[in-house]
């Protein structure tokens, strides 16, 4: 028996999504405040709430692959036989695993592209940016393969 469903992956993809969000209202708060009450601003504030915020869209998209959360126009599935219906969301699924699993392939080449570039206020390894991009790919290709592997079932 296939095994579709991954909790331990849930929460540790749940916890960095977590943590993203609240690194992220934190800075950008910190940076508010930081404009109107203290006599300087830290410039590396709206980088660092952009990478939070890159990561946030990158490990949210595959939970929401597996929770059905994306966003969707049922017009024309809503028009087809159950039977038709669940074909056309089987062959959806096909494209995004074969569309995402591109971009992690893609994308992996072009982190090793990036090794030498810094961020400007961070100083980071852009690497560790275009990363976001693999996990991305990496992460709704799986949910997907899950998601496809429970309409076989």
């Amino acid at each position: 028996m296939i095994k579709t469903h991954f909790p331990v992956l849930d929460k540790i993809l749940g916890f960095f999504l977590n943590l993203s969000f609240v690194l992220m209202i934190a800075v950008v708060v910190l940076q508010i405040i930081a404009r109107y009450a203290l006599p300087w601003s830290p410039n590396w504030t709206e980088e660092l709430a952009r990478f939070c915020f890159i990561y946030l869209v990158s490990i949210g998209a595959a939970l929401a692959v597996k929770d059905k959360g994306y966003v969707s126009v049922n017009t024309f599935l809503d028009r087809l036989s159950p039977k038709a219906k669940s074909k056309m969301e089987a062959f959806i699924l096909v494209l995004i695993i074969c569309l995402m699993f591109t971009q992690f392939v893609f994308s992996l080449p072009l982190m090793d592209i990036v090794t030498l570039q810094k961020s400007p206020s961070l100083n980071l390894n852009m690497a560790f940016m275009y990363g976001s991009m693999a996990i991305m790919g990496f992460f709704v290709s799986l949910y997907s393969i899950f998601e496809l592997l429970k309409k076989f079932k």
